[in-house]
């Protein structure tokens, strides 16, 4: 029997939300698939940076409690790593990591990753530098991103794998995508994330007075959290309060239920990763309207699963809004076009055997 190696998972905990968590509660939820490949994982949670109380706490407990913890096993230490903060907290851990001789993934989460490096300062700049690059693998959560690394890497190895979504991919599995005439009247579009200019909701919500001026009524609604109240105001002064509607957060089943009964999902944001909101809305068969930047490129089937159009661009955005609005057979067939192609590329089976891979590769690799 081989011995099993044993992987730790750095990230997000402390009651953290965002990409990142969701991504370690999917592989949380996979131990066995891991242990029957030989492979223990394990999971050290750090705390954020928002206040000057988890900094200090960072300093004086997690670093310690990290070194003990490296000191007393592991072979691989699995950093997850997004923009900001969390660069700096990995960037220290992995400092320690490395004295202790461990093997190390640097996995990128983010966007803009050489504009993450361009704006540091020197010792972080350099020292994110010497991660990516002296890391023992690396990986992307999309194409795009897997390319900005690779700048780094001086020609290694750096790898694919996206997320998986395991409450959506349940409901992907029971069957074809719900029919329309089975969805929730009256009709609407679906967006789902953080209330911010970045998700692209000055250009949503003009796309929707344009349409509204061509008397096209469509309708969106928006689950997330986020300074509602200014949305509210710019949503009163466009005249589309009959076209808008704010849910609040969703979660579970909830979230689910949401995504099930919209027509489509419009998601126009300057910037996606990867893109779990897109992914778990194909899961449940919905045809996705993105933009043309990062983890979109690797979801969205041009014309088959949906439409990207430019960042930014409303009139493009209002044109895609209207073709899927006007045609619900067209937007069906999309959504279950997309249902099966989520199933099959990014089901936690087929996530789960990537990192298997990536771990059993490492194992060959000298220290």
């Amino acid at each position: 029997m081989s011995k099993v190696m044993c992987v730790l998972h750095v990230g997000p905990g402390f009651g953290q939300r965002g990409g990142v968590a969701s991504v370690l509660n999917e592989l949380r939820a996979e131990r066995v698939v891991f242990e029957e490949n030989a492979i223990r994982i394990e999971f050290f949670e750090t705390r954020g940076f928002k206040s000057t109380k988890d900094r200090l706490l960072f300093l004086a407990l997690d670093m310690p409690r990290f070194f003990m913890r490296v000191l007393n096993g592991g072979d691989v230490i699995h950093f997850h790593v997004s923009a900001r903060g969390s660069a700096l907290r990995n960037l220290l851990l992995y400092r320690l990591t490395r004295m202790l001789g461990r093997k190390v993934i640097f996995h990128w989460h983010s966007n803009n990753l050489p504009d993450c490096i361009e704006q540091a300062s020197g010792f972080v700049k350099s020292g994110l530098r010497d991660f990516i690059k002296a890391s023992n693998d690396a990986i992307g959560v999309s194409t795009a991103m897997a390319a900005d690394i690779r700048r780094f890497r001086s020609g290694a190895s750096v790898r694919v794998i996206g997320n998986s979504a395991r409450t959506a991919e349940r409901i992907a599995s029971l069957g074809v995508a719900k029919a329309m005439s089975a969805r929730n009247l009256p009709s609407y579009v679906a967006f789902s994330g953080s209330f911010t200019e970045e998700k692209g909701l000055p250009e949503l919500f003009a796309a929707i007075a344009i349409l509204k001026q061509k008397r096209q009524q469509i309708n969106v609604k928006l689950a997330g959290t986020g300074e509602t109240d200014q949305w509210v105001e710019l949503v009163r002064k466009l005249d589309i309060e009959d076209r808008i509607s704010f849910v609040g957060w969703l979660s579970g089943n909830e979230l689910m239920n949401f995504y099930r009964d919209a027509l489509a999902l419009c998601l126009p944001s300057h910037g996606e990763s990867f893109g779990i909101v897109t992914l778990e809305a194909m899961l449940c068969g919905l045809a996705v309207i993105g933009t043309k930047t990062g983890g979109f490129f690797d979801l969205v089937k041009e014309s088959e699963t949906g439409f990207l159009v430019d960042a930014g661009n409303i009139e493009q955005l209002a044109g895609a809004l209207e073709a899927v609005w006007s045609d619900p057979g067209m937007a069906w067939r999309m959504g279950e076009a997309g249902r099966l192609y989520a199933l099959e590329r990014y089901s936690v089976k087929s996530v789960c055997a990537e990192y298997v891979r990536c771990y059993r590769e490492l194992r060959l690799q000298p220290n």
